[in-house]
């Protein structure tokens, strides 16, 4: 198999939780909403590289400028669409179009950096093999674990949110295994190719109250490069990691919407959330731990009641405490802001 379709095994992870999307969005010419998610971008990135690759050698054809223009353009809003977690690629179609313009375009470097930068940004999902060592995990994993760092939110409440699921529940007890040293093994849906071993010191940087969950978290901090004390992870990329072709992730992106939206795109998705489909939003926590308008926090949705109008959510700060908020009164605060809704719908 050619290096390049290797490659694009990373995007087909997920179709993204249209069904549930209310909220209107810019029309194909099909009249159909645009996709969202990996399998967007996979598809645009597709489409850029194969206008790249077929202008190698004959760059200054009019007709085939043009392509990978607006091939760029739609790599562009497909990224944009995501959530922007992935500047490196951002950023080359951005100078692509940039370089078309200024008469220093090359389809050939064009191509290296594109490849270059796929490889570092993508979720690598091939056939998912659990961790070979070990003993499973007695008892269920990421019912309740407090939150330590303010880096760790969003790898405690997407833990949450897969818990609260029979599907999501049990790809967390085929993640992580423990050995009899007390050390845990991690493998994730997303990243077939490693597995992270990580000792019983130390666990409690990630999260407290259950040491398995604990070192899950730990190991997206391994994954993502990052530092636990310093850096926080990207959500949208943290819940294609442990879907990987399990499930299909979408987000919801609030500053393009009116409270209308939301709360009916929350209204639909409430029978899913808690049964299919894990839920994470933003937000900003208030005195008592309480969501409140503003960004920087990761919350995770327990369930949502359509008829009584009600959202069940737990803030990692707090895991143990659940918390409710009127669908109406989030809807009406969450718009305008860019604490968005981010879901993964199992298969």
């Amino acid at each position: 198999m050619p290096a390049r379709h290797h490659l694009l095994l990373s995007f087909v992870l997920a179709a993204g939780f249209l069904a549930i999307a209310a909220a209107p969005r810019a029309a194909t010419p099909h009249g159909e909403a645009p996709a969202t998610g990996l399998r967007a971008i996979g598809r645009a990135y597709d489409r850029l590289y194969d206008a790249l690759g077929d202008s190698v050698g004959d760059a200054r054809d009019p007709a085939a400028r043009a392509r990978i223009a607006t091939a760029a353009r739609d790599f562009q809003d497909a990224l944009r669409r995501d959530g922007g977690a992935r500047p490196g690629l951002t950023a080359d179609a951005r100078d692509i179009i940039a370089s078309l313009e200024d008469g220093t375009f090359s389809a050939a470097r064009s191509l290296a950096v594109l490849r270059r930068d796929a490889r570092g940004s993508l979720v690598a999902a091939g056939a998912w093999r659990p961790p070979q060592e070990g003993d499973p995990v007695p008892g269920s994993i990421g019912r309740v674990m407090n939150q330590r760092n303010e880096g760790d939110c969003v790898g405690i409440s997407v833990i949450k949110a897969f818990s609260a699921t029979p599907t999501g529940q049990a790809i967390l007890r085929k993640i992580v295994t423990r050995n009899a040293d007390g050390s845990f093994n991690v493998s994730f849906p997303g990243d077939s190719s490693t597995a992270y071993r990580l000792g019983p010191d130390g666990l409690d940087q990630y999260g407290k109250g259950d040491p398995a969950a604990a070192a899950v978290v730990g190991a997206m901090f391994r994954y993502f490069g990052l530092d636990p004390a310093q850096g926080a992870l990207p959500t949208n990329k943290v819940m294609e990691l442990l879907a990987g072709r399990l499930g299909d992730h979408d987000r919801l992106a609030d500053a393009e919407l009116t409270p209308a939206g939301i709360d009916e795109f929350l209204r639909r998705a409430a029978p899913s959330v808690g049964v299919q489909t894990a839920m994470v939003f933003g937000g900003k926590p208030g005195r008592d731990g309480e969501w409140t308008r503003g960004d920087g926090h990761a919350f995770a949705v327990i369930a949502i009641d359509a008829a009584s109008g009600v959202v069940t959510y737990t803030n990692p700060w707090n895991e143990g405490q659940v918390r409710t908020i009127g669908i109406d009164a989030l809807a009406a605060q969450a718009a305008g802001t860019s604490a968005d809704f981010e879901t993964v719908t199992f298969r």
